[in-house]
């Protein structure tokens, strides 16, 4: 079950792809998914293929968990949107890294995947919260947690938005 919490359109376009794209802002998160149209569309699945690092890598440089970090596909998807036209958009979903506001999340206990929902389209970026629950609840507080720990984290880094 998919919740979709509260969508967030970023006041400066600009500020916040360069935290995206070519700062550490969200270095540690992970990438679920991307897709980027322009020219051709481009989709990235964000899984990560662990037979790829079998046998030629030492266990300190084989990547462990179920997606790829940001921080590694950052360059490839800046490559994908470079240029001198600007695509007509994307969509990046995202999650925090484990410790991301654990304590006022407890995602562990719950049973709930946070998502980060990352769109371009017609020159603007909007960011969604979401979550993915691995089982039925009517509680609903680790939703507003999460909802509520987006927005503190995109505060945190001077991220401008209103939300809608």
């Amino acid at each position: 079950m998919i919740g979709i919490m509260t969508e967030r359109k970023i006041s400066q376009t600009k500020e916040f792809m360069q935290a995206l794209l070519t700062r550490d802002v969200f270095d540690r998160w992970f990438l679920v998914e991307a897709q980027v149209v322009g020219a051709n569309t481009w989709t990235v699945d964000g899984h990560l293929n662990h037979a790829y690092f079998e046998g030629d890598m030492s266990e300190e440089t084989t990547p462990s968990g179920e997606y790829a970090c940001w921080a590694v596909q950052r360059p490839i998807i800046l490559q994908l949107i470079r240029g001198k036209r600007t695509p007509l958009s994307f969509r990046f979903l995202m999650m925090p890294p484990d410790d991301f506001a654990r304590a006022e999340v407890e995602s562990a206990r719950t049973g709930m995947d946070r998502i980060c929902r990352i769109r371009f389209q017609e020159g603007h970026v909007f960011v969604t919260s979401a979550v993915s629950m691995k089982e039925f609840t009517l509680d609903r507080e680790p939703e507003r947690a999460w909802d509520e720990s987006l927005s503190r984290f995109l505060a945190e880094k001077e991220l401008a938005f209103e939300e809608l």
